[in-house]
Formats: C-alpha cells, sequence, structure tokens
C-alpha cells in the first residue's frame, strides 16, 4: 500500500531517532532484497570488466604430444616465440595444451588417459583450436596417417622464403585416402587394408639449437594442423624454431 506524505514523513524522523543498530537493522529487514540485488550486479559488473582489461588474444594454439618440455624449454617455445614477435604478453598469449598422450598400443595400461588425449585433441582440431603440433614419432604417424597435418606444398605460397629455410628438415608419411577400417572393426572383412599416400607433413626439429640444448631424446617432429585459421602464424612459429636458441 502506499504510503501518504504525512506517514513517509513520520517514518524519516522514526528512523533519524534510532540507534545506530536498530537502523542496520532496520535497513537489512526491509531492504535486503535490493541490497542483495544491487550487490549482485555490482559483482557481475566489476567481473565483466575486469575480465575485459585482462582478457588475452590468443595468438597461437600449440600441443604437445607424446613430449615432455622441461620449465626452460617450455618458456623458449612459448614466452620466447612472443619475444621474438615483439608481442606483449599483457596482451597476447599462447595457448598450450601439454601432457597430451596418443598410442596404437592395445596393451597400454592408462587408456583412459590416451582416450582423453585423442579426444581433446579431435575436440580442438574441430572448433579450430590447434594450429602446431610438437610430436614423438609415434604421434607423428598416427596424426599423418589421420589426415591431420597440413603438407607444404599447399602451404607453400603462405610464406616461400619461411618454406625455403625449412626444406631440409622437411619429413614425409602416410596418409591414409581410403581404408575399411569400419568394415574391419565390424568383422565384415577379414583384414585391414588401406590406400596411403606420402606427404611431406612435418620438420624434424629434434636437432634445433633449442631442443638440443634441452637434451630431448628421440626424434621430435612439429607440424600444422590442416584446417588451422592461422597458417602464416604456423610457419612463422616453424621458423622461430629453427633459430631459437
Amino acid at each position: 500500500m502506499k504510503q501518504t506524505k504525512k506517514e513517509r514523513k513520520q517514518l524519516r524522523e522514526s528512523f533519524r531517532h534510532m540507534s545506530p543498530g536498530d537502523k542496520v537493522d532496520y535497513i537489512f529487514t526491509y531492504y535486503k532484497l535490493p541490497i542483495f540485488t544491487a550487490c549482485v550486479v555490482l559483482a557481475l559488473l566489476i567481473s565483466s570488466v575486469w575480465r575485459a582489461l585482462t582478457k588475452k588474444d590468443p595468438v597461437l594454439y600449440v600441443a604437445y604430444i607424446n613430449v615432455t618440455a622441461g620449465e626452460t624449454l617450455d618458456s623458449a617455445l612459448t614466452d620466447g616465440y612472443l619475444q621474438y614477435m615483439e608481442l606483449d604478453p599483457k596482451k597476447q598469449e599462447m595457448i598450450v595444451y601439454r601432457n597430451l598422450y596418443i598410442t596404437e598400443d592395445a596393451s597400454v595400461e592408462d587408456h583412459q588417459f590416451v582416450y582423453a588425449s585423442k579426444m581433446k585433441l579431435i575436440g580442438s582440431i574441430d572448433a579450430s583450436r590447434l594450429d602446431v603440433v610438437l610430436m614423438d614419432e609415434d604421434a607423428y604417424n598416427q596424426m599423418s596417417q589421420s589426415g591431420f597435418l597440413y603438407t607444404f606444398s599447399d602451404i607453400a605460397d603462405k610464406d616461400p622464403e619461411i618454406i625455403d629455410a625449412l626444406t631440409p628438415y622437411i619429413t614425409e608419411n602416410d596418409v591414409i585416402i581410403e581404408d575399411n577400417a569400419v568394415e574391419y572393426n565390424l568383422n565384415e572383412a577379414d583384414e585391414y587394408s588401406a590406400i596411403t599416400e606420402r606427404r611431406q607433413n612435418a620438420i624434424r626439429v629434434s636437432e634445433f639449437p633449442v631442443f638440443r640444448k634441452a637434451g630431448m631424446s628421440g626424434e621430435v617432429y612439429a607440424g600444422i594442423i590442416a584446417n588451422t585459421k592461422r597458417p602464416r602464424q604456423s610457419l612463422s612459429y616453424l621458423h622461430y624454431l629453427l633459430i631459437a636458441e
């Protein structure tokens, strides 16, 4: 019910003569809902402003597959690249998917971890949130056979000079063009068969100074994901790997 002018005046006068504790109690009792709503709105506003001020633009998405980079190497592969490109780490960042592990070994014990890694990879690729992968030989074979990697002949026009610099390190691998995997898995075929094609789709980076200095064992390869939205940036990153120390 709407209060009259006289009632509002009496209420103000009464409120003026209350003790501080009574005033707090009165406000909390009669205005807690508006106060709570105002606090929520203010909190959301502050959170939105903070996110807008601190949000960083991703310049590249990279995954380590069956490869572990120590703290020094990891910093060189991420912060070092931002410095090389003269980017502001307060405004730009590299997104790195670390500790991914994939294998075709059916006897592997931690199959749930392998499955989760594959799902993360496929999800990132489907969402175009993966550009460059660093892989061991096993992972390279799987990524290549699945057709996930860019063929360098298809990307050569993006930056011919970088392609020329990388050419001595380009490797080739099998890519499955057609197979009977579905029929074989459903026991509709006696044996698995596939039509493959050799393509140049990665570079061997193991002997690059930044990796050799880190003392990594075994071959390490770098490839560009076929559906990347950042092909030039990806090539720039591969070139950085070549010259980084």
